[in-house]
């Protein structure tokens, strides 16, 4: 049984905009940053019994952060930006990623988890003679948006709510993750001994285009496969949802 070290638990903090971020990793500077996730709890001891129920009803997460000022680090210049400006309110609103490094990831993406939050920011300063220290607080806001984080390309996608597809079946090859056992993916490979590939994906009430490369391949047909890899994608539309589905083909022979 591995540990798992702070290290594979990551925070991005988003220091552009909602429609275009970019995901400043919250790591430089920083020695120590728990999210705690201070539950309310209701305690009850019913009338006909001596001993109480107790039950979480709602959680307030939170991460205290405190770190080195560094001026090369992004999400410490946009954090103290916010200071210098005495921010509040709306402007203190941005988002963060987590993502879970210790999972196993799929074609470079991990699982993760996508959230608002309030910034609180409280001190900056030191002893003299010390490194100047910055303390903040992440304030969750509302509830996480599930899906996947690609730290390389430092890209978020969603996982699929209303265009989570039923089935997705090749002719042959398997599926890695396995396609039943995960559907929050939407990144898959195989490898297939043949020339060609059947593909077949539902979902009720959903316009689907399945591709390999630039080439349309309609509900159970086959298409072609070059050998080396191969891409696959199914797109899914439901009203204004809108996913794809990639899977990377090696054709082995």
């Amino acid at each position: 049984m591995a540990k798992i070290k702070r290290s594979e638990f990551k925070t991005f903090l988003n220091t552009n905009t909602v429609l275009d971020p970019t995901w400043s990793l919250i790591g430089d500077g920083v020695v120590n940053a728990n999210i705690e996730y201070n539950p309310k709890i209701l305690e009850e001891t019913y009338v006909s019994e001596d001993s109480p129920n107790v039950s979480v009803e709602s959680y307030a997460p939170k991460m205290p952060v405190e770190m080195t000022a560094l001026n090369s680090d992004a999400a410490f210049e946009y954090v103290d930006a916010l200071r210098k400006a005495r921010s509040v309110l709306g402007d203190l609103e941005i988002e963060v990623v987590n993502v879970w490094l210790y999972e196993t990831p799929y074609s470079g993406w991990y699982h993760a988890e996508k959230q608002t939050i309030g910034l609180q920011i409280e001190t900056i300063g030191g002893e003299g003679g010390s490194a100047a220290k910055m303390t903040y607080t992440i304030n969750y806001i509302d509830d996480p948006v599930v899906g996947v984080y690609h730290p390389t390309d430092a890209a978020w996608i969603a996982s699929p709510v209303d265009t989570e597809l039923t089935t997705m079946v090749l002719g042959s090859g398997t599926l890695a993750p396995l396609f039943a056992a995960d559907k929050s993916w939407l990144y898959y490979t195989t490898s297939i001994a043949a020339e060609d590939v059947t593909m077949a994906s539902t979902l009720a009430g959903a316009t689907i285009v399945q591709k390999v490369g630039a080439a349309v391949v309609g509900q159970g047909a086959a298409a072609a496969l070059d050998v080396g890899a191969n891409t696959l994608t199914i797109k899914v539309t439901v009203g204004t949802e809108e996913v794809t589905y990639t899977i990377i083909a090696t054709r082995t022979e």
